[in-house]
């Protein structure tokens, strides 16, 4: 063997280390998109590179004939790993399926089958005639149809999966540029050398495409291990639009300026019961109840809350968007669908306990109160009476829960106003003003700035009459003592209510932290959650310290007076 043909021989052993290495990688990083292809693609060039070292290493006609048949198996590997590759990692993975593998393998085994049994029909390459001297390998012998039928289908996926690439590192982002240009350059190294030698514009002794695939490997290597080839797969806008619209649970319907279909997604098949092909069709004719509902103000976003006579009956919310060109003309209209039966069904639910508790819970505790009075009047004894009180009391704090209830619908119900502006002193005034008329045995003191004001939802003064109330009410001392307080910081005012009563129950609290109740740990009642649904809809904050009594401390944003719109009102 000569220098050369040693040091070519020598060259192929990296070349499959590489390959190898890059195939075991790409196995174990499966699960992320692209890699199994790649794997596949890495193990070829490496069965490829071991074919040739085993014809260089083992001279004769039989054994080189085998590696040079043997080759073969990596060689027709290549192309279809490279494609399913191109269509994982640019995000049409939709397309890889069972069907689609065993339609590209049909190609790769069908090249296995007539070269194996290339005796019986010398279409692959002939034999028998050969323009080599000391080997019979097929690499010296003329090529038939079927060999050249092969590096046509193979080149063409080759070339279809580059044009993915391509494509991708058009539209996608910078960030992902470097790694798309690696794995171009990565294919181009060994194909496009096969491909010049096959054409015979290099006239070198061997084919030099498996020694290139030690140039795939190390540039695959970098973009693995220094630009996350695989860790951080790259996303196309248009792809992430395409995955989003076919993924999204929002049934989406696209509709040209002629009210035909144009598009649609799964969600929207489901949502409306849609036949299986409504594109191109008139959506009056394809949904007529559906379309009859939908708004006809033109060129206006318009939403809509839509019942659909199916069995069960279902409810949707539907965006109306005109879709306009950049003159500003109208060409469509995008239709976004959201299913609202659940919030529908619980509507009506939460309506007819509410009604109950406002007419029926009230009517009946009245009816308890007049009976007690009629007890006190009729029983003799103080334990007897004792017992009336009891009930008169239980009574009075079912109509105050409901009345409460009924407040709390009125303030932070949907139809009530949003925000305002309060001046915090004259504000904080007048709630002291009303607990001192209701606790005239209190002793309630405030320190608050002047000329302060907030921005808060309009249900902020009976939050902080609730705070005040509670602290009066629910302390043990014999002269319960309320102070407020208020501190300015940057855009925010921190009012602070403290008692010196035994402390806020834990949980009370807990509650307010979890944001929820259970049937084993609840609240006492409704106030410490209007005073929690009051100032999260102001957008400030609710703390409370119970070191020494009890402390609430609620955080409100400062009012911008200046920006306020004519409209807004101080208090």
């Amino acid at each position: 063997m000569s220098l050369s043909q040693t040091t070519l021989t020598v060259t192929l052993i990296p070349a499959i280390g590489i390959c190898l290495a890059m195939a075991i990688y790409g196995w174990r990083k499966r699960p992320v998109p692209g890699a199994s292809s790649f794997s596949a693609f890495m193990f070829g060039g490496g069965l490829w590179a071991v074919a040739v070292l085993g014809i260089r290493t083992t001279p004769g006609p039989t054994t080189e004939l085998f590696w040079s048949l043997f080759q073969y198996f990596g060689i027709v590997l290549l192309p279809p790993a490279w494609l399913v590759f191109a269509l994982d990692y640019t995000s049409r993975d939709r397309w890889i399926t069972p069907s689609t593998i065993a339609i590209l393998s049909v190609l790769p085994v069908g090249t296995l089958v007539a070269l194996w049994t290339n005796d019986l029909h010398r279409l692959f390459y002939d034999p028998t005639t050969t323009e080599t001297v000391a080997s019979a390998s097929i690499a010296g012998m003329p090529y038939g149809p079927l060999f050249y039928a092969m590096v046509t289908w193979a080149y063409l996926f080759i070339l279809v999966g580059s044009a993915m690439l391509v494509h991708l590192l058009i539209t996608a982002p910078k960030r992902y540029r470097v790694r798309i240009v690696a794995v171009l350059v990565a294919i181009a190294a060994p194909l496009v050398s096969n491909l010049l030698y096959l054409v015979g514009v290099l006239s070198l002794p061997v084919d030099p495409a498996p020694y290139a695939f030690a140039v795939s490997g190390l540039v695959f290597g970098w973009a693995l291990f220094g630009h996350e080839l695989f860790d951080v797969p790259p996303v196309a806008p248009k792809v992430a639009h395409t995955i989003v619209f076919d993924q999204t649970d929002n049934g989406v319907l696209i509709l040209d300026a002629g009210g035909y279909v144009v598009d649609h997604n799964d969600a929207a098949t489901e949502l409306l019961d849609l036949p299986s092909d409504p594109d191109g069709k008139r959506l009056e004719d394809v949904i007529p109840s559906f379309a009859e509902q939908l708004s006809k103000r033109d060129g206006e976003t318009v939403t809509d809350e839509l019942s659909l006579s199916t069995e069960p009956r279902r409810y949707l919310k539907v965006t109306s968007t005109p879709i306009r060109r950049r003159s500003d003309r109208k060409i469509g209209t995008l239709l976004t669908m959201d299913d609202i039966t659940d919030q529908r069904l619980r509507e009506q639910r939460l309506d007819v306990l509410q009604r109950v508790l406002r007419h029926n819970v009230r009517q009946e505790t009245n009816k308890i109160l007049g009976y007690t009075e009629f007890l006190e009047d009729e029983v003799d004894g103080d334990e007897k009476s004792e017992h009336a009180d009891a009930i008169n009391r239980a009574a009075h704090s079912l109509i105050e829960w409901s009345t409460k209830a009924r407040s709390i619908d009125r303030t932070l119900g949907p139809d009530a106003d949003e925000k305002r502006v309060f001046e915090v002193e004259s504000t904080i005034d007048a709630i002291l003003e009303d607990a001192t008329r209701t606790h005239p045995g209190a002793e309630i003191d405030a320190d608050v700035p002047t000329s302060e004001t907030i921005r808060c939802h309009t249900s902020i003064e009976k939050a902080l009459y609730e705070i005040i109330d509670n602290a009066i009410r629910h302390n043990d001392s014999d002269e319960p003592s309320v102070t407020v307080s208020a501190e300015v910081e940057d855009e925010w005012v921190t009012i602070s209510i403290s008692d010196d009563g035994s402390g806020l129950p834990a949980m009370e609290r807990d509650v307010l932290d979890r944001g929820r109740e259970t049937p084993l740990e609840h609240g006492s009642g409704l106030g410490l959650w209007l005073v929690n649904w009051s100032v999260t809809a102001s957008g400030g904050s609710v703390s409370i310290d119970t070191d020494e009594g009890t402390t609430v401390r609620i955080r409100v944003p400062r009012a911008n007076v200046g920006a306020e719109t004519a409209e807004s009102k101080i208090a």
